[in-house]
């Protein structure tokens, strides 16, 4: 299982289906609305503040428009930065609204929770995947356990625990980078500015149904047994020590690089970081041209529209960028000296 289909048995439990609705934050990933397309929902995204808070003003005016009954409210804690949701779930529970707290960016396991973390929903979420080496893993609690008595799973069969071995495995091989490589990056980079880029297909879909990210074979699906083994065996403190020097070195590396901004260029000390968040000013040229290098780089650029300012902008302009616990100080430097060149290189006609 992942944290998409747990998430959808904290939808199903919340009762969500086609007669109720869902708020769901303005700034997502797909996989976050896919269960409750999948359940027929009604979907209302609420505006979020620069920060990714949620916007407690601007959500009851919109509570206020929605017609049918609301069963459920998404909140998530991004890149790893923990938000406070206290007063959230007062405006949930004078509501009778069921707060699910997505904790999918956040370090929660059965082991270990992140500071601040699954503290105020009424069902919490996460995917401990994204932070262990194993092929899956997507975790449910509730504030009331008797409620999980309800879920009810399947077993992987042995081909796709071979499988799910398989990806363990791969994931550790890791292509190994050099100073050579780096000093490469400005040919690379002249070359691929040099290329005239044909423009994107920016188009706005209309669908009901779930995104194609989305199995309905998987949603009682539990996670793989090797998957589980990975992430009861990890060194937790050593992954949590790595992630934030990695963290850490991104903010250093940006903390003067042009035509860009950290969005928390303080980590929380007791922060477990996910991904790092970066706002860039020219998304069209610049993130082309890191994944033309071949940077690791990735933005939520699929997602619902809403009439949120901080959402449409982020689309494009916040990329995220890696800070995984087996990343090599060759690759963070690679990683560095490649975002530092692009940032900074302008290519003809480009202003």
């Amino acid at each position: 299982m992942r944290g998409r289909y747990a998430l959808g048995e904290a939808y199903r439990l919340a009762s969500l289906d086609r007669l109720g609705a869902l708020l769901a934050p303005s700034y997502h990933c797909v996989t976050m609305l896919d269960p409750a397309l999948a359940l027929g929902a009604e979907i209302h995204l609420y505006p979020l503040h620069a920060d990714l808070s949620p916007d407690l003003v601007a959500l009851d005016r919109l509570f206020t428009r929605i017609r049918k009954p609301v069963k459920a409210l998404l909140a998530t804690h991004y890149f790893g930065i923990t938000q406070n949701f206290s007063g959230l779930r007062e405006w949930c529970v004078e509501r009778e609204i069921a707060l699910i707290e997505d904790c999918s960016h956040v370090l929660f396991t059965e082991r270990f929770r992140a500071a601040g973390s699954g503290i105020d929903g009424h069902f919490v979420v996460s995917s401990p995947y994204k932070f262990f080496p194993c092929a899956d893993g997507g975790l449910l609690y509730a504030a009331d356990a008797q409620l999980l008595d309800k879920v009810a799973t399947n077993s992987a069969s042995l081909s796709e625990e071979l499988r799910g071995i398989k990806r363990i495995i791969e994931r550790r091989q890791c292509k190994q980078l050099s100073a050579s490589d780096s000093a490469a990056i400005d040919s690379q980079l002249a070359l691929i500015s040099a290329k005239h880029a044909a423009a994107g297909n920016d188009e706005m879909v209309e669908r009901s149904a779930p995104s194609a990210f989305f199995s309905d074979d998987s949603v009682a699906k539990a996670s793989l047994r090797s998957s589980r083994f990975v992430i009861d065996h990890s060194v937790v403190d050593e992954n949590i020590r790595r992630r934030r020097e990695n963290y850490d070195r991104w903010v250093q590396s940006t903390a003067n690089l042009p035509n860009c901004h950290a969005l928390f260029a303080v980590r929380p000390a007791d922060c477990v970081p996910y991904m790092f968040p970066l706002h860039i000013e020219r998304p069209a040229t610049h993130f082309h041209w890191l994944k033309q290098l071949g940077v690791p780089v990735w933005r939520w650029d699929e997602m619902a529209d809403s009439s949120c300012g901080i959402a449409r902008d982020y689309r494009l302009h916040l990329l995220h960028l890696p800070c995984h616990q087996a990343l090599t100080d060759d690759q963070m430097d690679w990683m560095t000296t490649a975002l530092d060149k692009t940032l900074r290189h302008t290519s003809k006609g480009v202003q």
